[in-house]
């Protein structure tokens, strides 16, 4: 049970760190495709249709959206796993952090293979445990 506790707290530091890390890494990467984005637009607009031009632009901003928000849900779980909460929600997001090759597929992995315990999935169902004094202080 305790060696369960402590691979659901690391795996906890290390989804809210791979989140947070990678949300400012996106956030770099299009910041640079941002200025490289005027020239590429003009280009298309004198080659394609208006339309065309703004339906891959739109589709473009709707992959990166769809992106951020996975990230978000990363981070999200991490602080789910650190409290036992959400046992289907952490599931699904070790799920789907299995598609960000590499580091995101062998997190995903430890994931899933850590939640699957039955000793994982009783921490999950069993309530928490009071909060002493000194923890209120500190929170």
């Amino acid at each position: 049970m305790e060696r369960d506790e402590r691979q659901l707290k690391l795996l906890s530091k290390i989804q809210v760190i791979y989140g947070i890390v990678n949300v400012f890494v996106t956030y770099l990467f299009y910041e640079t495709i941002y200025f490289g984005f005027d020239a590429y637009r003009r280009t298309m607009e004198q080659t394609k249709p208006d339309h065309q031009v703004e339906l891959e632009l739109g589709f473009g901003l709707v992959i990166f959206l769809v992106g951020v928000a996975i990230l978000f849900c990363i981070i999200l779980a991490g602080q789910s796993l650190s409290r036992h909460e959400s046992y289907e929600f952490c599931m699904m997001v070790a799920i789907f952090e299995c598609l960000l090759i590499p580091l995101g597929t062998i997190i995903g992995i430890w994931t899933i293979l850590v939640l699957r315990r039955p000793s994982v999935r009783a921490l999950f169902k069993s309530p928490p445990p009071p909060e002493s004094p000194a923890d209120q202080a500190t929170a």
